[in-house]
């Protein structure tokens, strides 16, 4: 068998039923010789009784030393037929063999109550030995008499052989038959292997038949389903980040290649040259920014969490960030609220991207001369991490601080449910055109969901009544974030 079938489970199985055959046939073919011996050892003790009993007869019926011819062929009677070959010695008081059916009377050892009679040809008897002291005739005569154990030996030498045979063809039989049984028991397994082979990356809608008729393998198939759906979900959003990446990427390049083409056709003024290149410099900048939002949502899939956590006020730090758009809302009449506060380890940098992402976007879609309300409070549901002692120490072991969330309310149109369910996916901005209004990408809520999630939390969104409310709540970088994108 080559090594690659013993590596297979089918071969495994197989070389373990042989080896569970070999164990039982073995095990099988000693004890039944155990017990055919001992069957045999107890005929020959009673036969022994038996043959013991008949010859106390025939020598009890001599009544003369003229009986010893008729007593003679009675013992010698004695000493044929049956299974076994019988010995019986009688031996007078001087020692003479009245008769012997060996020409010398064989040596006596005895073990407990049993008695080896041993030839002086080296054979040893089963045998008894028994004196005459009132015999008329033979008075203080011996009796010895002899069972050859060799018949014994030599159906047991047969049954053996026998067995061994028997067990060398079960043990094949059961080969075959575990061969046969685990082909068929695992046809169910080859045929998913089959399907899954034929899985490739443009059939990925494709699924695993599951078995219905094997409860083994029900688990792995539908779990091999789950992870074929996801792969399936994986590739999709594949394609459509890199088709929004390239249809991003298009328009300023587009821009730079036909304005460089335009300036090269002729000659032009330095002032006209400066303010290509500006042009062109705007629209790099605007790329630069939006790939390294892109480097950082893959650093976020990949699981990293929140470092350089500082325990801080966020009331603190959503008031620095509305200095930092005061002239934004300066612009549209706008202006800005902070309700609540809490205490909780976070990245600043992270923390206040996040809100400048959310106050940008609520700028943009609520009316002027609104009041943008930042509303902050605690989270039960959330666990902080205790701050490290200084500024840079990365905070590490969970401490009563608690959770925290964090929601920005503003007035505005009512937004779907559809949308509001899409809204932190990436280069999604809901509007049917692609056109960037500013310098948004599609990015910024993508970029707060990223941030909610490095500090163990979700975002959530909803719209009623008139008022929009968008937010993340802030917990354990290190706790596991079952949800995202919840809306109420």
């Amino acid at each position: 068998m080559s090594a690659r079938r013993l590596g297979s489970i089918s071969a495994r199985l197989v070389l373990m039923l042989a080896l569970v055959a070999v164990v039982v046939f073995s095990a099988a073919g000693l004890l039944l010789h155990q017990a055919l011996e001992q069957v045999l050892i107890a005929d020959e003790r009673a036969d022994l009784l038996g043959k013991t009993e008949v010859v106390k007869h025939f020598i009890g019926e001599a009544r003369s030393m003229d009986d010893l011819p008729m007593l003679r062929r009675h013992l010698a009677a004695t000493s044929v037929g049956g299974r076994f070959r019988w010995n019986v010695w009688l031996v007078g008081r001087d020692g003479a063999l009245l008769y012997g059916a060996e020409p010398m009377p064989p040596s006596v050892q005895r073990d407990g109550d049993k008695v080896w009679l041993r030839r002086k040809d080296g054979v040893a008897l089963r045998g008894a030995h028994f004196l005459l002291p009132d015999h008329a005739v033979f008075p203080d005569a011996q009796v010895l008499i002899g069972m050859d154990p060799r018949p014994r030996q030599q159906m047991l030498a047969t049954y053996d052989d026998a067995g061994l045979m028997v067990g060398i063809a079960g043990v094949l039989c059961t080969i075959a038959l575990a061969w046969l049984a685990t082909r068929r028991g695992l046809s169910a397994l080859s045929a998913l292997s089959r399907e899954a082979e034929a899985i490739q990356p443009g059939a990925l809608s494709r699924r695993l038949t599951l078995p219905e008729d094997s409860a083994e393998l029900m688990p792995l198939a539908q779990r091999f389903n789950d992870v074929l759906s996801r792969m399936e979900e994986a590739w999709h959003q594949l394609e459509g980040f890199n088709a929004n990446v390239a249809h991003e990427l298009r328009t300023p390049l587009a821009i730079m290649i036909s304005g460089a083409e335009v300036v090269l056709s002729r000659d032009r003024p330095e002032a006209e040259m400066r303010d290509v290149l500006e042009s062109h410099l705007e629209e790099l900048r605007g790329m630069a920014s939006m790939i390294n939002d892109m480097l950082f949502l893959a650093r976020a899939d990949q699981g990293d969490a929140a470092a350089d956590l500082l325990e801080r006020s966020l009331r603190d730090e959503a008031l620095g960030v509305g200095e930092f758009l005061e002239i934004l809302l300066e612009e549209r009449h706008q202006r800005m609220s902070v309700e609540g506060d809490h205490r909780l380890p976070v990245n600043r940098a992270l923390l206040r991207r996040a809100l400048v992402n959310l106050l940008t976007n609520a700028s943009r879609h609520a009316p002027e001369g609104a009041t943008l309300t930042v509303r902050i409070e605690a989270d039960p549901r959330g666990k902080g991490l205790r701050a490290g002692g200084s500024e840079g120490a990365t905070g590490g072991s969970e401490g009563a601080t608690g959770g925290a969330k964090v929601t920005v309310v503003n007035p505005g149109d009512p937004i779907p449910e559809e949308i509001r369910r899409r809204m932190f996916d990436r280069f999604w901005r809901g509007e049917s055109s692609r056109s960037k209004a500013g310098d948004r990408f599609g990015l910024g809520l993508a970029i707060v969901r990223a941030v909610a999630r490095m500090h163990g939390g979700a975002t959530f969104a909803e719209s009623r009544d008139g008022v929009t409310e968008i937010g993340f709540t802030l917990g354990s970088p290190n706790r596991a974030v079952v949800t995202d994108n919840t809306v109420r």
